[in-house]
């Protein structure tokens, strides 16, 4: 084979794989979108809202998405976790002038009460929960 032909087959092949894997989300990972409704209505409440805004090709985002999954399951009562596509929802996004990805802001009674950059562990997030709820 001639080496164009080879990196024409290569350069196919990754783009191929490269798009499917940014549109695949990790298991239990971040659900469907939020309504602009559905949100404000949420963080306007007294209950602290834990809000993960992430992009679909973002690696940092797709790594921490676990994490986030679980602080929904393990500290429920204390906080809801709301997650939010920055692309799919820009309305929504646009409103808090994000740096980067992930970016989680953290509201009560629809007031920003905290907001972190970048990439957390389960621990982080967890400590930011019991300091805010």
């Amino acid at each position: 084979m001639q080496m164009s032909f080879k990196l024409g087959i290569l350069t196919m092949a990754f783009a191929m794989i490269t798009s499917v894997s940014c549109q695949n989300k990790p298991a239990g990972a971040h659900d469907g979108p939020i309504t602009e409704q559905k949100f404000d209505a949420t963080i306007k409440g007294d209950k602290l809202v834990m809000v993960d805004f992430y992009t679909t090709w973002c690696g940092p985002c797709k790594k921490m998405a676990p994490f986030v999954q679980q602080i929904s399951e393990n500290h429920g009562k204390d906080v809801i976790v709301l997650k939010v596509d920055a692309e799919a929802q820009a309305t929504i996004a646009d409103r808090y002038r994000l740096e980067g990805y992930p970016t989680v802001i953290f509201f009560k009674n629809g007031q920003v009460i905290g907001r972190v950059l970048g990439y957390q562990t389960y621990e982080n997030l967890s400590g930011f929960v019991d300091r805010f709820k």
